[in-house]
């Protein structure tokens, strides 16, 4: 099978996945008890109008109705407008992703720079101090949350560097620097849990190439060990650690929302959580459809790069 084949049956499927989850989310924050009608007026409101704000709202109708309404405007594109403040979702979502989606990105990044090298260099001194003390500081950022982290950097960084902020966020269109200084420390907090655990994977997949025999004939043939482990193992050994990275970057960017509390950031999980209690089911629906985007299509482009990562990986079962 092509990879234009591939990608093809990958996004159909894709496809599939994202319409399930829609469906699933639409019936799941309508089954959760309470009154979007009632939240908005407030609990002194009568009967009439409770019912009034109902049908201004469509509430009022079947659910049936409301779902073949709501998945015709989706098919347009088209997520609804918030039932309290009247705004499209899309433009809603879209503003409180950025913050959360830098973060992220940023969060990864470090992540990766972080745990490749010491994975590395943990399974390359097998059993040596670098080995011990690299999977000591794995283990001691896998086990520490990241909003701690990031209450530990206020507490230890920002209140000592003027130049970096503890608080709020600036969005990148005001200039680089100041984007990057706001959200050094967000990215830290996140990125360092997640650079234990690649950090792990990195080291048990290097030890898995490294015993294979085409390393040790490599070593046979007189090339250097520095050279055999670039041109022939890294590229095998980082396959599972891409996997690993790329799930991890959608549940960071889906499970933000504590750092940006820590950070006083308005991202895109505070929006999610606060929706939720107000059961502002157009941004719910929306948000969950974007996060469920994000996984499936990640899935996606993490297989599209095992073949830019080694050309011997073939789709569809092919070898």
């Amino acid at each position: 099978m092509g990879v234009a084949e591939y990608t093809i049956k990958r996004t159909i499927q894709a496809v599939a996945v994202v319409y399930v989850v829609a469906t699933v989310v639409f019936i799941a924050i309508r089954s959760v008890p309470g009154d979007p009608a009632r939240l908005i007026l407030g609990g002194d409101a009568d009967a009439d109008a409770i019912a009034a704000m109902r049908r201004e709202l469509g509430l009022d109708q079947p659910m049936y109705v409301q779902y073949f309404r709501w998945m015709s405007d989706l098919l347009r594109g088209d997520l609804g407008e918030s039932i309290y403040t009247g705004e499209p979702v899309i433009g809603r979502i879209v503003g409180a992703a950025e913050p959360s989606v830098s973060i992220a990105v940023v969060g990864i990044c470090i992540a990766m720079a972080v745990a490749i090298p010491a994975g590395i260099l943990s399974a390359t001194r097998q059993n040596g101090w670098e080995d011990y003390v690299a999977t000591l500081v794995s283990f001691l950022s896998i086990s520490m949350p990241a909003f701690w982290i990031g209450i530990v950097l206020i507490l230890v960084v920002a209140t000592r560097v003027d130049a970096i902020p503890s608080y709020g966020y600036t969005p990148i269109s005001e200039g680089i620097r100041p984007w990057l200084l706001n959200i050094l420390l967000p990215s830290l907090a996140v990125g360092l849990p997640y650079a234990g655990i690649i950090s792990r994977m990195t080291r048990s997949s290097m030890l898995d190439v490294l015993s294979q025999d085409y390393m040790q004939t490599a070593r046979a043939k007189g090339i250097p060990p520095r050279a055999a482990l670039l041109k022939h193992g890294l590229q095998n050994a980082l396959m599972p650690v891409v996997t690993v990275a790329g799930i991890l970057f959608a549940l960071l960017l889906g499970g933000i929302v504590a750092v940006e509390i820590v950070f006083g950031i308005q991202g895109f999980g505070r929006l999610l959580i606060r929706s939720i209690e107000r059961q502002d089911f157009p941004i719910v629906q929306g948000s969950v459809i974007i996060v469920s985007i994000i996984f499936v299509f990640m899935n996606l482009v993490v297989d599209l790069l095992y073949m830019s990562i080694n050309p011997k990986v073939r789709y569809g079962g092919e070898s």
